[in-house]
């Protein structure tokens, strides 16, 4: 987003294991402003697989949530969970954070790259597959390079130098990281950051990492995707892209989102194309009907600064503050995505229910974590992200 994010954060939907950092493990329907961080303003928030972290003005960095594998970066082994915020100790300031299944990225001033939790695929970058690390480590096989921007998956990681190259590491499996296929297989993990090779002459802006899938924006707008084809079940031996291929019939992206196995991308001018499965009304095109197999479609009578695509659901906030969801509304009683055996508590479409929306619908309601509900009409969302069961915000309250 060209303008500059400072406000609250917010968080709804299912509230196992204290993903939304509001104290308790109850869920909530309409978006909630975290009252632990109301003494602080933050810049940007990003959601997990059942973790949240978040960046304040300072350089300072909070998460809260699942911590099984010390993806809060706590260094704690007795707490598995943690529901209200705790600020994770830097060397440094952090500049941008990335959240993934069950590990996270920090970005610093330096713009070196530190990370935490979940080590089984090698998606810390470390140089080695450690299970898990419960204190922030800086990825050594990036020093000296300026990263610019980082973003995860799953279980992958990728960064962005500011010579425009890519280095994904971490889980291969179906040709996520995008380095081809070896003489032996093309599902290896990586357990340090790899160049890219088939992006070479290609400025990569910005990279966004799905399920299982990945992606980058270079500086012509161009959208290129590695990893399952979004149109294929995850469950089918599909046909996958091994290395990233150009995206046709999609020009002039100024931001790309992944999910589970759709995407959502916003172009210049603020039109929003979306691509991939639409079950639940994924792609905002007003039914979870197939749409063209082929080409993305263009969301009809929709404008919007900043996009966001969770596991089953996405989002996305306008110019004048309004924060406008769509997908899966997380049916209660459902089976909660990529947690067997926890059942959804809905609500992270933000509409005071847990039904499924078709197209992309504007949030109505706000209020304080146990202060109820503010006016109608007050705060401007300047910020969304998307988890597998949860949503969070930057909300400006002044």
């Amino acid at each position: 987003m060209s303008k500059r994010v400072v406000g609250k954060v917010a968080c709804w939907g299912n509230s196992d294991f204290g993903r939304l950092g509001h104290g308790s493990s109850t869920g909530r329907s309409i978006p909630s402003i975290l009252a632990a961080l109301l003494h602080q303003d933050f810049i940007s928030v990003r959601c997990g697989g059942a973790h949240t972290a978040a960046v304040g003005i300072d350089g300072s960095v909070y998460s809260w949530g699942l911590n099984d594998a010390g993806q809060l970066g706590h260094y704690t082994h007795q707490e598995t969970s943690m529901q209200e915020p705790q600020e994770v100790l830097l060397p440094e300031a952090a500049t941008d954070i990335a959240v993934g299944h069950s590990h996270t990225l920090f970005l610093t001033d330096s713009s070196d790259v530190w990370a935490v939790g979940s080590n089984r695929h090698g998606q810390l970058g470390l140089g080695s597959r450690s299970g898990q690390e419960w204190l922030p480590r800086r990825v050594q096989d990036l020093v000296g390079t300026k990263i610019v921007s980082i973003a995860a998956g799953a279980q992958h990681s990728l960064a962005v130098s500011a010579e425009g190259e890519l280095f994904s590491w971490g889980s291969g499996l179906r040709g996520c990281l995008g380095h081809g296929s070896s003489l032996f297989r093309s599902n290896q993990n990586e357990i340090a950051p790899r160049l890219v090779k088939r992006l070479e002459g290609v400025k990569v802006q910005s990279a966004a990492g799905g399920l299982m899938n990945s992606g980058c924006v270079d500086a012509n707008g161009n959208v290129y995707l590695w990893g399952p084809h979004l149109r294929q079940p995850l469950t089918q031996a599909a046909s996958e892209a091994l290395e990233p291929e150009r995206m046709r019939g999609l020009q002039n992206v100024t931001q790309l989102a992944l999910g589970g196995r759709h995407l959502v991308a916003r172009t210049h001018g603020g039109r929003v194309a979306t691509f991939g499965a639409n079950d639940f009304g994924l792609l905002g095109l007003g039914s979870n009907e197939p749409p063209d197999p082929f080409q993305p479609s263009m969301i009809p009578d929709v404008r919007l600064e900043q996009v966001a695509a969770g596991w089953q659901h996405s989002a996305g906030v306008s110019s004048d503050g309004s924060l406008l969801t769509w997908g899966w509304g997380g049916s209660v009683g459902s089976e909660s995505g990529l947690f067997p055996g926890h059942t959804s508590a809905g609500g992270q479409l933000g509409h005071d229910n847990d039904f499924d929306y078709w197209k992309p619908t504007p949030v109505l309601q706000l209020e304080i974590s146990d202060s109820g509900s503010l006016p109608a009409g007050s705060g401007r969302f300047l910020q969304v992200s998307c988890g597998a069961n949860h949503t969070a915000a930057i909300v400006d309250i002044t």
